[in-house]
């Protein structure tokens, strides 16, 4: 759980907001999955989560307390807990005219990810819902119930008539996430 103690109001955190960034790069860096040319993952944590807060917070320039509290509200279902993985999946594209040909090469894309955990295989629930038509965004959270499972064998599949990718995630991140997903939420 964020508290609304960790995060800075925008002057306080302006300053050290280059060094901030620096740090979750380095973070992303590690939790990022590359899922071929057209899309990642980013396991999301307690850092990265966090992160995009502090950021929220420094562009729409907010310094009140309730202000904070609600940033938080807003981002709190990223968190990885209560036996759920976070991911956000990012969908790269060059320009509108790419985005199109995403939107109608690539449609449900969301419902096509996948992580195989142990034996079991977990489909992604994405936060928006999956038939997004024309709100199609190249940004999706998801989360993966691991119902029990601990296995930190896990791969990542995408399964799309016009879009396959299998990748195993490695072992360190593996296991991070697993215990991340088993702590209580907030």
């Amino acid at each position: 759980m964020i508290r609304v103690e960790e995060v800075l109001p925008w002057k306080e955190y302006e300053p050290k907001r280059s060094e901030s960034i620096s740090k979750v790069v380095e973070v992303k860096k590690e939790r990022r999955i590359e899922l071929g040319d057209r899309m990642s993952i980013l396991f999301e944590s307690k850092d990265t989560v966090l992160h995009q807060i502090q950021e929220m917070v420094y562009l729409d320039r907010l310094s009140k307390r309730e202000d904070i509290e609600e940033e938080i509200k807003i981002y709190k279902s990223w968190l990885p807990c209560g036996g759920k993985i976070k991911a956000t999946l990012y969908i790269y594209v060059k320009d509108n005219a790419d985005l199109l040909n995403v939107f109608k090469t690539l449609p449900k894309i969301y419902d096509s990810i996948f992580l195989k955990v142990g034996e079991k295989i977990i489909q992604g629930d994405p936060e928006n819902g999956t038939d997004q038509g024309e709100a199609f965004s190249t940004l999706q959270p998801l989360t993966f119930d691991l119902q029990g499972e601990k296995s930190t064998d896990i791969e990542i599949h995408v399964i799309h008539e016009n879009y396959k990718f299998k990748t195993k995630i490695p072992e360190t991140l593996a296991k991070k996430i697993v215990d991340e997903a088993y702590e209580q939420c907030g």
